[in-house]
């Protein structure tokens, strides 16, 4: 069978709800019949004012809940913190109704919640420092990928043990951590939780090592490549944000150039390996109908690779169709759609659709297996791994409206 990835990016820490999920004393929480809002994701960025240039106050995870108090098209204001309020993106929120815990009490999960991780795993370069808050010195970088054993935590920070037996602090809302892994059953409910043994998508790398160039400290080769730190997190993210919305998704286990090693065979022929993992999903699954491989590009210049969309850098996008069998006009229509849906939603993100035929390239790309079926390259070697998680937002963001329409 195929087994969902543990996404790393699933386990972006919840417990960012202690920058501030409380409400005043004695504030709206006796009216059992006031409007909540709940992320969706698993950080959200609370803004002072509904733009995504306005200062960021904090973030909040999925697992509590905050009045609303205002809303926009596409915004929905909520208290925040105390007698603070501020600004979320609609997109990522759901509503419900409810009686919500009293302060007391929800400040003993928040706290509990916090404690109960025992690791944290790094997303991006991230500082290490001397205390816990941002005002100490920075005492090192930790590397994308890396894992420290939690030993304290203080407000929102985490003690971390480092390999030289020294300490130091983290940020918790920078860090995934393992608190979801180890309590999925309270953190997700059963009538949201997508069903993987019915998945409508399968996600795949058969490059799966292309990393990127500020995540390699001593570049060993001509493209960057990395075990863990590689374009996988980024699939991880996209299958999570696919489940949040309900989509059940799979990602693949095949480690293929571990397979191309093992057998002796040239990077030419990993198509011809991830489409043993195709075959293989889609005979444990049928019900799969949408197929993503997807890549990173070369070395291209940073202002082709990337863009920014209200202040936010994202890495741009490029659909790769083969032309060399049959039916390669249905998945050109399909990444036609998306990319329609992309260019009115993220104006500049998309590169277009590239046509490859045999004499380009591998010119199938295992696409012949479904009209579903993609190659997506999501930004280049210089492009970031935050830049990256972020169009894996906007790509299933576009994917879930395509699937609304059909």
């Amino acid at each position: 069978m195929i087994v969902i990835r543990k996404s790393m990016a699933s386990a972006v820490v919840c417990v960012a709800l202690l920058l501030g999920s409380f409400p005043a004393a004695g504030a709206s929480s006796q009216t059992a019949s006031i409007e909540y809002a709940r992320s969706t994701v698993d950080v959200l960025n609370v803004r002072a004012e509904p733009s995504l240039k306005a200062e960021i106050l904090g973030k909040i995870g999925q697992t509590d809940k905050y009045e609303v108090l205002d809303k926009q098209t596409e915004w929905v204001k909520i208290r925040y913190a105390d007698d603070t309020v501020g600004w979320v993106y609609r997109q990522y929120i759901e509503y419900e109704k409810s009686q919500p815990v009293k302060d007391a009490e929800k400040k003993a999960v928040a706290v509990a919640q916090l404690k109960q991780a025992t690791q944290v795993k790094i997303v991006d370069v991230t500082n290490l420092r001397s205390g816990p808050g941002t005002d100490y010195s920075i005492v090192g970088k930790a590397k994308p990928g890396t894992t420290y054993p939690i030993v304290d935590t203080e407000g929102e920070w985490y003690q971390v043990a480092l390999p030289n037996k020294s300490k130091a602090y983290i940020a918790s809302w920078v860090v995934a951590t393992d608190f979801l892994s180890r309590n999925a059953a309270l953190t997700t409910p059963a009538s949201s939780a997508a069903k993987p043994e019915s998945p409508a998508v399968f996600i795949y790398h058969s490059h799966n090592r292309e990393s990127w160039n500020h995540v390699m400290l001593e570049k060993k080769a001509s493209s960057p490549s990395d075990d863990d730190v590689n374009i996988t997190l980024v699939g991880d993210r996209f299958a999570r944000l696919l489940q949040d919305q309900g989509i059940s998704a799979l990602t693949g286990e095949e480690d293929i150039s571990e397979t191309l090693k093992r057998e002796k065979l040239d990077y030419g022929q990993s198509y011809s390996v991830s489409r043993r993992a195709v075959d293989k999903a889609l005979e444990a699954n049928p019900s799969i109908r949408y197929f993503f491989d997807i890549h990173r590009d070369a070395n291209i210049a940073r202002e082709k690779a990337t863009v920014t969309i209200d202040g936010t850098a994202y890495a741009r996008i490029m659909f790769v169709i083969g032309t060399a069998h049959e039916r390669y006009e249905e998945n050109k229509a399909f990444a036609e759609a998306l990319n329609k849906l992309l260019v009115e939603r993220y104006p500049g993100l998309s590169r277009g659709i590239l046509t490859k035929s045999a004499h380009q390239g591998n010119g199938e790309y295992n696409q012949s297996v479904s009209p579903g079926s993609l190659l997506v390259e999501i930004g280049s070697e210089i492009s970031t791994l935050q830049e990256s998680l972020r169009t894996a937002e906007a790509l299933a963001d576009v994917f879930a409206r395509y699937l609304e329409d059909q």
